[in-house]
Formats: C-alpha cells, structure tokens, sequence
C-alpha cells in the first residue's frame, strides 16, 4: 500500500528534520523518487514559483494515488501545506496529515483566531493525522476537538540504525560529549556549555559541538571557557589528570556526520522544545546513550534511566550531574548505550515503522472503500 502513496515535503536536499525523514523513507521502505513532491527548496523566495506551479497541477492534474501525505511544520511550512490541501480538496483528493516541527504547538497556541481556525480546518478535512509522538496526539485532540480526527502514532524510522552498536568499554581518554543542531536557546546549547564548564569531572572530558545558528556567539564562550581550563591546569597540578576542552564547529553533511557519530561516547540535547530529536535517535541507533530533557516527545523517545538521563530544561545543576554521571562511568555509559541500541532496533527500525504504516493505511483504505 504504501508505493501507492504521494509524499509532499520539502526537497531531499534541505537541511532540516522532515527532508531527512524523507529520505529515510525512500531508502528503507525502497520508494521510487516519482513518489515525493518538493514544495520547498530551501529559500522563500526562490520556493515561492515552484510552490505556485505546484499548486496549479494540484488543481489541473492531482496525482494518481489514493492518499497524499502531506509531511508539515509550523509556520510558513504550515501556511504552504494549507494550500496544497485546499487544492487536493477541490479535487477531492484524500490527504495525510503528517506533522513535525516542534514549535507547533506554540504556533497554534499564540496564533489569531483566523490562523486557528485554518489549523483546524486543515486537520479535520484530512482522512488521518500522524503524530510523530503520543503528546502530540493528546494536544491536537484538545485543540482540533476530540473525536473529529481520527490519529494514528508513528514515530520518525531510524535509517542510520547500527549492525552492532559501538564499544563503549574501548579504552580511550578525554571522554567526548556530542552536540548536534541549531546553536541558539531552544536546542539548549548555552545551557550546556555552562553545565560542561561547571562539571567536576573526575576524567579528562571534551566537548564538541556541530551546528548552525549563532556560531559566533557560541565560539567566543567556548574560547572564554578554553582559556579558563587552560589556567586551571597551569595554577594547580590536580587539574592535569581531568582537562577539559570544547571545540566548535560549523554544521557538516548529515552523511559526514553520522559517520562520525561512533568516534564518541555520549550525546547531549538539552532542549527547551522537541517534537521528536532525530539527532537522539541517530546517537542511540550507533549505541551511544543520551543526555537531553523531560520536553516534548523527548520521554516518548529516550527511556529516562535506561537509554541515558532526562532532567528539566533549563535546570543547568542537573545537567552538570547527570553528565558527571556518563562521563565518570565508563561501565554505565556502556551499559546505556547497549540499552539505547536495542530500543532503537524494537522501537525506530525501518523494519518497525513500515509494519506501522501500512497498517494504518489499510485501516484507512477500508473507511473510504
């Protein structure tokens, strides 16, 4: 069934988390490329004729599938998939709502009234929504109104799930902390520089980071922080034995960087808001365990105590602690990271979320036979 199914999304080359579920999709569930639509490429304005062209075919030649699946975020993106839908309605096309982002609950919180009611009528017109996680499915329940959806939960696959996870037990030194996404508040960055620099590690301990954003700002607290390690280690000799360092980098190719995933023994993400954390998932399917926050999907995704460590955003102690606790514990990480592994396998496989889908598909096929 799912061949069958038309996917309207951004391009495969845009950097964000619904392009990269898109391409997930099309390699592990073995989709042919006439099955995606982009609608964005990565620029407003140079979307703005495509989209427009987009629409017009919508309207003079829909697609030949029995379902589009409509892959949608907040804001602009939401705004765009409310008109294609409009087109596929006027066609009498059925659609899919599928929903990312994780701003949009805050989106449709503090939206207008009138931008409310487009939200809702966009998800009571749609033969069926996908949540990416239970939370999501319980907020749109309230906000659309119970009972006038009819949700189905699939969660994001894991298309970069290891054969084995990595050796955590290798003997190495410093331990190194991963951070990967957009450098600003929401992903918590801040938080964790300031965590990173107040942890008492009792091993040498290095952090890196890789994204995009306000790189700048966070270069120059990583160097104000260097420097200060640097002369902790030169004022007294107990510091040499459990250095620290961060090092900054700008964002690098999602290829590039899960290749690079296994060269490190933890991932930290404490967010303020995140519908899912593909980059969680990416970390646990190499065997790495995690750091990240009780927000959003998050608890839905990371098994807190087994896969790694939730703690309250914003709380910068607890963070301290907890990464205290993984870096310290090479036993611990190693025992976590086994654990995060396998939940990936019974839980994010490819394998597990195409039996979703085509299930939820053939249940829908028989409402509208």
């Amino acid at each position: 069934m799912l061949e069958k199914v038309c996917h309207i999304g951004p391009a495969f080359n845009v950097q964000g988390g619904i392009s990269s579920v898109l391409v997930s999709y099309k390699k592990l569930f073995n989709l042919p490329e006439r099955n995606f639509i982009a609608s964005y490429n990565g620029s407003f304005v140079k979307s703005l004729p495509q989209f427009l062209l987009l629409c017009l075919k919508l309207l003079l030649n829909p697609p030949d599938a029995p379902f589009v699946q409509i892959h949608t975020s907040f804001n602009g993106s939401f705004f765009r998939k409310y008109l294609i839908s409009l087109c596929l309605r006027l066609r009498q096309k059925k659609y899919v709502a599928h929903i990312h982002g994780s701003r949009f609950k805050e989106m449709c919180v503090k939206s207008p009234k009138i931008v409310k009611r487009f939200i809702r009528s966009y998800f009571k017109h749609s033969a069926m929504v996908i949540c990416i996680t239970p939370d999501m499915q319980e907020f749109l329940d309230d906000f659309v109104g119970k009972g006038l959806c009819r949700y189905v939960v699939i969660p994001n696959p894991c298309d970069s799930l290891a054969d084995s996870p990595v050796d955590l037990n290798r003997a190495g030194s410093p331990v190194r902390i991963l951070f990967a996404g957009r450098y600003g508040h929401r992903k918590g960055v801040y938080d964790l520089l300031e965590a990173f620099n107040n942890a008492n590690f009792d091993v040498p301990a290095e952090l890196c980071l890789f994204g995009d954003g306000e790189v700048e700002k966070v270069k120059q607290i990583a160097e104000c922080y260097n420097a200060e390690f640097a002369s902790q280690e030169l004022a007294s000799p107990e510091y040499a034995g459990r250095s620290k360092k961060i090092l900054v980098s700008d964002w690098v190719s999602r290829s590039d960087y899960l290749k690079m995933i296994p060269q490190y023994d933890l991932l930290a993400l404490p967010s303020y808001s995140e519908t899912f954390g593909m980059s969680l998932v990416e970390a646990m399917g190499q065997g790495l365990p995690v750091v990240s926050t009780f927000s959003g999907g998050v608890p839905f995704v990371v098994r807190n105590g087994v896969d790694g460590f939730l703690v309250n955003a914003g709380d910068i102690d607890a963070l301290a602690q907890k990464l205290k606790c993984l870096v310290d514990d090479r036993v611990l990480r190693a025992r976590m990271g086994l654990a995060a592994w396998n939940g990936c396998k019974e839980r994010f496989s490819g394998e597990n979320i195409l039996n979703l889908l085509e299930h939820s598909y053939s249940e829908l096929k028989k409402v509208y036979a």
